[in-house]
């Protein structure tokens, strides 16, 4: 396979053609965590075309190995065909991993790489952020989603966690598609609408917090969101925002209020673990399979899920309508169990 574009076409593709949600797969392992569970990889990433999904993260930073990682991609690309995009997770621990990765992707064809900054990255100064980014980007074809974030620690630079004038130079790389916009807590939306301002001319510019979203298609016409843990939500996430994007904004926000209990549940145990600089993924996990994906545990080093989690993460589902498993014991083992 090869890219559906070429370099020159990115930015035009991204506005003609990136409209809806782009939600997350988490790798599945064995029981032993000797491999992937290909089958229960294959469940996972169906199951995100049929809810409604624009496409889907393959996530790294879940335990595997960059040449297990490449095989998850691979798995991913064969189940599903052209319609549903597949992002790749430009998060590893060198450059020339994520470079690996990159080529990895581009050959497999698809759509995009959602950037991360390396560990052994530490800038002096916004230029050192734009000249590593500019390297991924003349090395690869691939549409790059740049990700502005409090995660890499760039807050030394700029009050702002990630420097606006990084972002506004990075914007007019021939590959740069989108900005996934979520520093300057609490001021998230403010920095939107600065580099929006700045250079939403140039690139798609958006906040993926699905509780923001209405919000900011109404004021600014976001027209893609990603990526993040909607499928926590099932599909009541890209439902909205296809609703909301064809005028039905009542119908849109009758079922964007219909999982308050549930975004409350999560936004409350998200606060249990704020500042650790990592996503409770096996938590995501335990989310998505009370919506009917496989769950199962993820390698070590991960954030263990407690009992009183599930239990609060669970209430809030079930308060929302969601139907779900009678009780917890078919989660560790998963829907695929291999």
């Amino acid at each position: 396979m090869t890219l559906p574009y070429q370099r020159h076409e990115i930015k035009d593709r991204a506005r003609a053609e990136w409209r809806g949600a782009c939600n997350v797969t988490l790798p599945s392992f064995t029981a032993d965590f000797s491999g992937l569970n290909e089958a229960a990889i294959r469940h996972d990433v169906k199951l995100a075309a049929e809810m409604g999904f624009w496409g889907t993260l393959v996530a790294s930073e879940c335990g595997t190995t960059v040449d297990e990682y490449i095989r998850f991609m691979e798995v991913a690309a064969d189940t599903v065909d052209d319609s549903f995009k597949l992002v790749a997770h430009l998060s590893f621990s060198t450059t020339e991993e994520t470079l690996r990765v990159a080529d990895a992707a581009r050959a497999l064809g698809l759509e995009a790489g959602l950037l991360a900054y390396p560990p052994n990255l530490v800038p002096k100064a916004p230029s050192d952020v734009v000249d590593w980014t500019r390297e991924i980007a003349d090395h690869s074809d691939l549409a790059l989603i740049l990700f502005s974030v409090v995660t890499w620690g760039f807050r030394s630079m700029s009050p702002a966690s990630f420097p606006h004038d990084a972002l506004v130079e990075m914007a007019d790389l021939e590959t740069a598609a989108a900005i996934k916009y979520e520093a300057n807590p609490p001021g998230i939306v403010t920095g939107v609408a600065d580099i929006l301002r700045r250079c939403g001319d140039r690139i798609l510019v958006q906040c993926p917090m699905e509780h923001t979203v209405p919000a900011l298609v109404e004021w600014f016409g976001m027209q893609w969101i990603g990526t993040s843990g909607y499928e926590s939500f099932g599909n009541r996430v890209p439902s909205w925002f296809r609703l909301l994007h064809e005028g039905k904004w009542d119908e849109a926000m009758e079922l964007y209020w219909s999982y308050q209990p549930a975004r409350e549940a999560k936004g409350a145990w998200s606060q249990s673990w704020a500042g650790s600089n990592l996503i409770h993924r096996v938590g995501w996990k335990y989310l998505g399979w009370l919506q009917g994906y496989n769950g199962g545990l993820l390698r070590m080093p991960q954030m263990r899920l407690h009992a009183s989690q599930m239990k609060m993460l669970r209430a809030g589902i079930e308060a929302s309508g969601f139907p779900v498993p009678s009780d917890d014991s078919g989660f560790y083992d998963g829907r695929n169990p291999l």
